[in-house]
């Protein structure tokens, strides 16, 4: 303490920033404080919400055009849901929210809602929205301007970002998980009302449209609180096919005091495709897992499992028997036998992580491979679409597409998925920057039966510490619909000559290196040529001593710096729009961005070195020199005596000054890459090895059952 406070007497220079740095801490400090005791005041709102309910009899049938009612009833006279704004004349509609708010009141004011309000269609190959004839008309009757925005509040999907808000408050959805269907209305509106609004940033037609789609087709929302709630999973694992949803349904009648029409599982919609709804009840049927072992093992087995199910042998009532005699054994019988996959991932994070397990699923889907999807969640910033994965762990195999650290041991958890018991074969998928692995990571290893790593430089590193198999299975790269749209979109000026590098603030700026990138490019230019730098990150509010270090660097020399969340479509359409691509990496497990360059036909300057090699070379490409050194101190999650590259700062300024001044060889250059690239990186050649491994499983472990 003595030496700190001689620091702070010889230091009087630093005694404003100090302030700034203590006080700014206060009020984070306080916010948090405010954050957690709000969380717990709406918590207690719903425990005495469900006590006040354990002592009534009153159920909320939610049936017919009662819904309207039942919800109203449920907002317990909460003025600003129920009067949430003057009626929404049609032509003021200007945006997307005016859109909502004409589009909601139709639905209110409707003697019978369902004919105003978009459905959304729900089952194999039926995703969607679609509107009945009565909202057909009243889409005819407005003007060009307010009928597209209506089409865009459509696209956008308005109840998304309410529906996340539940799905990431998991206290809240323990107590609540029925809390969308309308036996949770009255203990879950009022949170969203009172707590919900300011904890997402919600607006109130995003609420209103949650519980009126919620309304609109409670037996979709039922079957999705069954696949995102693990104990229900658990005790009902069958309970989204048509072989366990009675039984499910009976039980959650009794256990939440709900009654309705929409418990009447006669009526239903099937949930998922036959097969997929087979491989789940047999994972949860013992007795058809001892009449039929290893069903799946080829197209024949399937078939007799598919045939007896249908006949009077098999333990199911008339009417399941009735269900599965609807299908041709042999032809549902091969669909079953084919290879198939459990995919745990990133699909909603904005990350390379996410893009490699889209690539990997995609490259699975053009081989034929069926999949199951689950979303970990991540963030707060996640797009809102966790629910749109909601497969269970069908396969008997899964792929869990995350870190070992910090994420493998709440895969499950941040999944909502229950973890199948005994389990399936687990590969895990991982990623790495440097040829020798953590110590921890053996220990994650013990919990996979083998890993997969996107190229050989990850792959060495893994072999050369862990016991159990590691294969090297690139996720291939294909680049994702994306609109075209010229610099100009970005705040940019259209003329200069622009380089890009995008990266990610989360993925450590010491390993991306836009440090060394800035002062290769002002090395390689000065500020009255027609050239340009933009650096594209985000999360710069997450690391702000970092952030404030690249911004000072970044003055001066025509750099610009984007710190921005951007969707997918808009992050290719910024490197569409620039001219060349660079990344002075010091070490990369994949490199995701070069490949995406290189297969827009963008000349590219990389760090000759990791995962990147594996499809760059001076054919195709502009590598740039480096040595090997030392990290020399720790920069979590790496230590310090780890070894990573220094690329050449000299090098890296001659190959951009070069590429600038003969931009038409450039172009040629670019040409041999995207050439290079479609055939090296093809999603089709990653699936079809990836789909030969998972066959080699298959075998394996069904010769091993058989023995």
């Amino acid at each position: 303490m003595l030496a700190k406070g001689l620091w702070w007497l010889m230091t009087p220079w630093l005694l404003p920033k100090r302030v700034r740095v203590r006080r700014a801490n206060m009020e984070a400090a306080q916010a948090a404080a405010f954050r957690d005791a709000q969380t717990q005041h709406g918590l207690q709102l719903v425990r005495d919400s469900l006590a006040r309910a354990a002592g009534s009899t009153e159920t909320l049938n939610a049936s017919g055009t009662d819904k309207l009612a039942e919800l109203n009833r449920a907002a317990g006279g909460d003025a600003a849901f129920l009067s949430p704004w003057p009626r929404q004349d049609q032509a003021e509609i200007e945006d997307v929210w005016s859109a909502a708010r004409w589009c909601i009141d139709l639905a209110r004011l409707h003697p019978d809602f369902h004919g105003v309000l978009p459905r959304r269609v729900a089952g194999p190959g039926r995703e969607g929205l679609q509107w009945t004839p009565e909202g057909e008309k009243a889409l005819a009757s407005l003007s060009p301007h307010a009928f597209s925005c209506v089409t865009e509040l459509l696209e956008n999907d308005p109840s998304s970002r309410a529906r996340q808000v539940f799905l990431f408050q998991q206290e809240l959805r323990s107590l609540v998980p029925h809390g969308l269907t309308p036996a949770g209305w009255p203990h879950l509106l009022p949170w969203f009302m009172r707590y919900g609004l300011a904890a997402g940033k919600l607006r109130v037609e995003e609420i209103w449209w949650l519980f009126l789609e919620a309304a609109q087709d409670p037996r979709r929302e039922l079957m999705l609180a069954h696949a995102f709630t693990p104990a229900w999973q658990q005790t009902h694992p069958g309970g989204a096919t048509v072989f366990g949803r009675e039984k499910f349904v009976a039980w959650f009648a009794a256990e939440y005091a709900a009654s309705g029409e929409w418990l009447n599982t006669a009526t239903w919609p099937e949930w998922e495709e036959p097969a997929s709804q087979i491989r789940t009840a047999y994972v949860a049927t013992e007795s058809w897992r001892t009449a039929h072992p290893n069903a799946f093992a080829d197209a024949s087995r399937a078939s007799a499992l598919v045939a007896w199910l249908a006949s009077p042998a098999s333990p199911l009532s008339e009417a399941l028997r009735a269900w599965c005699a609807k299908f041709d054994p042999s032809i549902l019988g091969a669909e079953l036998a084919k290879p198939g996959v459990n995919v745990i991932g990133h699909f909603c994070y904005p990350s390379g992580l996410r893009v490699s397990v889209e690539s990997l699923v995609t490259a699975l889907g053009l081989n034929e491979v069926a999949t199951s999807l689950r979303d970990i969640r991540t963030d707060a910033k996640d797009d809102p679409c966790h629910a749109d994965f909601h497969g269970l762990e069908s396969h008997d195999i899964t792929v869990v597409h995350v870190q070992p650290e910090p994420l493998l041991d709440t895969a499950y958890e941040r999944a909502d998925l229950f973890e199948r018991l005994p389990r399936p074969y687990r590969i895990g998928y991982w990623y790495w920057e440097f040829d020798s692995i953590p110590d921890s990571w053996v220990t994650h290893a013990q919990k996979v039966d083998e890993v997969w790593a996107a190229t050989e430089f990850v792959a060495r590193g893994l072999r050369e510490r862990l016991s159990v198999p590691v294969r090297t299975l690139f996720p291939g790269v294909q680049l994702a619909p994306y609109a075209r749209r010229g610099k100009s979109h970005f705040g940019l000026s259209e003329k200069p000559y622009t380089f890009l590098f995008v990266f990610h603030m989360m993925s450590v700026m010491e390993r991306k290196n836009p440090l060394g990138l800035i002062r290769a490019f002002k090395s390689a230019f000065g500020e009255d040529e027609g050239v340009r730098l933009v650096l594209k990150t985000s999360f710069g509010d997450r690391h702000p001593e970092q952030f404030e270090v690249l911004k000072k660097a970044a003055v001066g020399g025509n750099i610009v710096l984007i710190n921005e969340v951007y969707t997918p479509d808009n992050l290719l359409s910024l490197m569409d729009a620039c001219d060349a691509y660079v990344s002075l990496h010091r070490s990369e497990g994949l490199g995701l961005t070069m490949a995406e360059a290189m297969l827009m036909g963008k000349p590219v300057i990389a760090t000759n070195f990791s995962g990147n090699v594996d499809f760059m070379d001076e054919s195709n490409s502009l590598p740039v020199s480096y040595k090997l050194v030392k990290l020399g101190q720790a920069i979590p999650p790496y230590d310090a005596d780890l070894e990573w590259a220094e690329p050449s700062v000299e090098h890296a300024a001659q190959l951009m000054r070069r590429v600038y001044d003969d931009q038409d060889w450039a172009r040629e250059l670019g040409a041999r890459a995207k050439e290079s690239a479609e055939t090296n990186l093809s999603l089709q050649s990653a699936g079809r090895k990836i789909r030969h491994r998972l066959e080699e499983i298959k075998a394996m472990r069904g010769k091993s059952q058989a023995e």
